[in-house]
């Protein structure tokens, strides 16, 4: 019997809002398909990694609070077990430095300026023209993440907390569409577009959330227009060639995927993030969605696919 590990976080598992709804389905269907299923907190220092023969990095969602130990524990675990996604991919996702590397490569991202110093976010805040969005460049759940005019105090003062605590700040356009009517997120499995979501508006301006000190998102079911389609499809295939050149192509696409749209005031679609590590996939709102997750990781338990 194959045995498989969905590695998450004591977050995802008991958060009274935000559990990884996932897991249930997911774990019902591998066993339907005669497979040892295991729900594993990535910070249990108890867990046997050695005898499994996959693992599935599921929602280790509290990792940005600790990039570094998740990052060496990555590292440990890939030296004893096939992991989903790539190690090396999920690296590189980790930080939304990604958004510029992909732009470069002609997909249509949010415009995004990086920042390292205090002058550095002065000067990107003085260039904008109208409401910015400032988050760390490695975060998770909003995080440090707020909505401001750009001559806000609090902007330069959130700024300033993401660049004390030693990590990049990230500078964009606000899209007025997300505040209005939010986003869509686009889920694939193994490459294919399985079903789309709308994620309602999250951020207050002025910085914090709608909901106060509650992270929720309102999320609904949603139709995702050929353009979505097709500009998520740009930003896999970008990937796929950007791990060609590096000599760390898969003989398959990621497991997983989800790529978050906008459409900005000319009514393009815009990506404003693309998860290949730790995404919900929103499979209770999405019935049988499941089996399609699992057809991906039995192609990698039977040898149809590199890992």
């Amino acid at each position: 019997m194959s045995s498989v590990a969905l590695i998450t976080s004591q977050y995802a598992l008991t958060s009274p809002v935000d559990a990884d709804r996932d897991l249930a389905p997911i774990v019902a269907a591998l066993q339907r398909r005669g497979v040892d299923c295991r729900v594993i907190d990535w910070l249990d220092e108890s867990a046997r990694y050695d005898d499994l023969d996959l693992a599935v990095i599921k929602s280790p969602w509290d990792y940005a609070a600790q990039a570094e130990r998740f990052v060496t524990w990555l590292a440990a675990l890939e030296r004893v077990v096939p992991v989903a996604n790539h190690p090396e991919l999920i690296r590189w996702n980790l930080d939304k430095a990604y958004l510029g590397e992909l732009t470069e490569r002609g997909v249509r991202a949010c415009p995004t300026v990086y920042c390292r110093t205090a002058d550095e976010v002065r000067a990107a805040l003085t260039a904008s023209r109208g409401r910015v969005v400032i988050k760390p460049s490695v975060s998770a759940a909003s995080a440090d993440t707020g909505l401001f005019e750009p001559d806000d105090p609090a902007a330069t003062a959130l700024a300033a907390h993401i660049l004390g605590v030693g990590k990049v700040v990230m500078i964009q356009p606000a899209i007025a569409s997300v505040a209005r009517v939010g986003e869509r997120a686009l889920i694939h499995f193994a490459g294919e577009f399985v079903h789309a979501i709308r994620k309602g508006p999250l951020l207050a301006l002025g910085g914090g959330l709608l909901g106060g000190d509650v992270y929720e998102e309102t999320i609904t079911v949603d139709e995702a227009p050929a353009d979505e389609r097709e500009l998520a499809q740009a930003a896999l295939a970008a990937v796929a060639t950007l791990f060609d050149e590096r000599g760390l192509g898969e003989s398959c696409p990621p497991l997983y995927a989800r790529v978050d749209i906008a459409r900005d005031a000319d009514d393009r679609a815009v990506l404003l993030e693309m998860e290949l590590f730790e995404p919900s996939y929103f499979l209770d709102l999405v019935p049988g969605a499941e089996e399609l997750f699992v057809d991906g990781v039995m192609a990698r338990l039977t040898n149809e696919c590199a890992t």
